[in-house]
């Protein structure tokens, strides 16, 4: 079973902070800073592998370690105000089956080079206005 152990405040003004042993000598911690909380998840060796900020507005979520893998049998959505994905050194999207996007308003794709190919079948451009095709060379059954 898992031992509770609060720890007593530094300063007066300091957070309260309570700790929790768990298995393979990982540690849950609780900081009460009065107006926030937050909640600690660290490794053996003391370094934080989770941070649940609690917040008035919410919680936010901050992950550190080498990976992180969110896995379900079942769909996984994702809603938010504005979604935003970065990866350092690249992004890769995949499925074994169909994808699609969709946007309401305007998509702009910009890269230092694109490349659009269908292993099989066709590839089709529909516009309900112009098309325009423009650049230094326009090369057509090269």
């Amino acid at each position: 079973m898992p031992r509770r152990r609060p720890r007593a405040k530094a300063k007066s003004s300091g957070p309260t902070i309570t700790s929790l042993q768990l298995v393979g000598d990982q540690e849950l911690s609780v900081e009460d800073h009065g107006t926030r909380n937050l909640i600690h998840l660290r490794g053996p060796g003391g370094r934080v592998a989770l941070t649940i900020d609690v917040t008035e507005k919410g919680p936010i979520l901050r992950f550190d370690g080498p990976g992180l893998a969110i896995e379900t049998s079942g769909p996984l959505a994702i809603e938010s105000e504005s979604l935003s994905l970065h990866g350092r050194r690249g992004v890769t999207l995949s499925s074994g089956g169909d994808a699609a996007i969709r946007i309401a308003g305007d998509l702009e794709i910009s890269a230092r080079v694109q490349t659009i190919r269908a292993e099989l079948g066709n590839v089709e451009l529909r516009a309900n206005d112009d098309v325009r095709v423009v650049g230094e060379r326009v090369l057509l059954n090269c």
